[in-house]
């Protein structure tokens, strides 16, 4: 290694050291494909090579695809296993399939790459945050992101194995800047808050960090949601990252009819769907509004044909002429080809423009010409062309008021509002919450491969029906997500759930601020949910067994702490302690 290559290698070493946890011994390796910094497990054994293969994969052409190999335990021993340059320890050769021991600051030279064995020694670990004030502080980004023009992206990274994880956090700690936030969300599951990031950048910092990953031997998938374009709320956003770590995109096909509020519409949806009436459907965020859309298409007659998603808020102005009408060839520079338009491709099917009332003005007035002629013109083309298609439109706001306030153009309110039809959010409709947490249950044990659905207690569903669901049914399948790959027992419990976020006094959007947010809602009962036997009987009188019970679900919730118990049931803890006493209940012990 020459003088400038040796001060270079030093260098880099330093700056990657300050971004390791405290004390890990980790293999720096510098090549032409640039430098990574691989956490060396506690025990073990890594290969090196450029094989996919190896644990530790190098791009080298000069190198055997089986290189060396390192073996950690109480030392740490490096062999060539026979590869065809040959490896250095040093300035000395490695004898092929014989161990040598490789210390602190040794340097490992095979083909172009330098390799060198090194303890971070950095002031302070990276922190890994809980699931809860990564929401935290999602949800601060989401509501400051409404306000000022700026991007961020959610990433959710799955690992294969979930042992893995240790050796996973410090690849994290290294490669993830500071300023961005890194928490735990399952056993094996990490999610990341990139910061003041275009989606581009993202991209490539995922991709990134998906190699640095692989070179350590570590097979993950990652998802990445952006703001605005995957979602402007903390649920979608979280959804959308989910739902692609796994492999999936929500946005793909017809999801069944599980929401209750759409089956008791199913009537007057088909009569609907039979015509070609626009159809504007109104309700929060995360109500369903997509699956009733897709409900409408599917029993239309136009099923066979496109159903095409457009989500209002991402479309850009500057590039929303070629993108949705298309252009032909020579229309401006970079135009070496005819291109159809988005609207065209549907042709014969259903255009869905989610989040309507993002759209911004100028956008609205091009797209009422195509809603009232049917026609698409080209970037460049002199003849407009004909389109068939129906369109259905969905937001979450009062697009009338709006429009009255001259923010949305009231003549194209007009054109898309044929027929509205409106979904309650799921705060009023309670009784469906069992059913669609059942639902979800199934869906997560699904994706995840277990055996045995865990099923849920009956202080678990207290927790959820009390709580207001401001996400409404998007977030309630975060959160059953979530739970299902905490849960170990079979029963998913209160400590599965986000206590902290359902326990809030913040008011659903729309609604007067009331506390507390979760009620003193009574829960079915299940056998881990009975007193302890000889439990004192309750005192006579209307309502008293229902008030008893729940008590006891809000100890349970709690954990036996008594003031979060009396938050839970939005009562004193001087009346709780009263009432434990009317009912004859022991006051229960603080447990760790």
């Amino acid at each position: 290694m020459s003088n400038d290559e040796a001060k270079a290698f030093e260098s880099v070493t330093r700056l990657r050291a300050e971004n390791v946890p405290d004390g890990r011994l980790t293999l720096l390796i510098m090549g032409a494909s640039g430098v990574q910094s691989v956490p060396l497990p506690d025990r073990g054994e890594l290969v090196v090579g450029r094989s996919a293969e190896c644990q530790v994969r190098i791009e080298d052409d000069n190198l055997s695809r089986k290189h060396l190999r390192l073996r950690i335990g109480a030392g740490i021993e490096v062999e060539d296993l026979g590869s065809l340059n040959g490896s250095k320890l040093g300035d000395r050769r490695l004898e092929p399939n014989v161990p040598e021991p490789l210390r602190e600051g040794d340097v490992v030279t095979i083909g172009d790459s330098v390799m060198l064995l090194q303890r971070a020694q950095s002031e302070r670990p990276r922190h890994l945050w809980g699931h809860s004030y990564f929401e935290a502080r999602l949800e601060d980004e989401c509501m400051r992101a409404a306000h000022e023009p700026r991007s961020f992206s959610v990433l959710r990274v799955r690992l294969s194995r979930a042992e893995l994880g240790a050796a996973a956090e410090a690849i994290f700690a290294a490669g993830v800047p500071a300023g961005d936030a890194v928490a735990g969300y399952a056993p094996g599951e990490y999610e990341m808050l990139l910061l003041d990031r275009e989606p581009e950048r993202a991209r490539a910092m995922s991709s990134e960090l998906r190699l640095q990953l692989s070179a350590a031997g570590i097979a993950a998938t990652i998802g990445l949601a952006s703001y605005p374009s995957d979602g402007r709320t903390p649920e979608a956003l979280v959804a959308v990252a989910g739902a692609r770590a796994r492999g999936q995109e929500l946005a793909g096909p017809p999801r069944p009819l599980a929401e209750g509020a759409i089956e008791r519409m199913l009537p007057f949806i088909e009569r609907v769907a039979g015509g070609t009436i626009n159809v504007l459907l109104c309700g929060e965020t995360g109500v369903g509004k997509e699956v009733l859309a897709e409900t409408i298409h599917r029993l239309s007659p136009r099923a066979k044909m496109p159903l095409l998603r457009l989500n209002c808020a991402a479309l850009s102005e500057t590039l929303l002429e070629s993108e949705l009408f298309g252009y032909e060839k020579g229309a401006f520079t970079g135009a070496q080809a005819s291109k159809q338009g988005l609207l065209e491709t549907a042709h014969g099917g259903t255009v869905f423009l989610d989040e309507l009332g993002e759209m911004p003005l100028t956008v609205q007035a091009k797209l009422l010409r195509v809603i009232e002629e049917r026609k698409v013109l080209r970037i460049g083309a002199l003849k407009p062309r004909e389109i068939d298609v129906r369109f259905i439109a969905a937001s979450n706001r009062d697009l009338e008021a709006e429009a009255a306030r001259g923010q949305f153009r009231a003549d194209l309110y007009f054109r898309l509002n044929g027929v509205t039809m409106t979904l309650p959010p799921l705060r009023e409709r309670i009784d469906e919450l069992e059913r669609l947490t059942a639902l979800f249950v199934a869906q997560a044990s699904r994706q995840n491969h277990l055996a045995d659905e865990p099923r849920i207690s009956g202080a678990a569903m207290t927790l959820l029906r009390g709580y207001r669901w401001p996400g409404n049914i998007r977030e309630l399948r975060n959160v059953v997500e979530r739970a299902v790959l905490l849960c170990t027992s079979g029963v998913i419990m209160p400590e599965h759930l986000p206590i902290e976020k359902m326990s809030r006094t913040l008011p659903t959007p729309g609604e007067t601020p009331r506390a507390p947010l979760v009620a003193p809602v009574a829960a079915p009962r299940s056998e881990s949910d009975e007193p302890a036997a000889g439990a004192p009987p309750a005192p006579a009188g209307e309502g008293s067994s229902e008030e008893r019970q729940r008590i006891l679900d809000a100890l349970q919730a709690c954990a036996g702490n008594q003031t979060r118990a009396a938050q839970l049931l939005g009562i004193s803890r001087r009346t709780l302690v009263t009432r434990l006493g009317s009912f004859n209940l022991p006051r229960p012990r603080k447990r760790d």
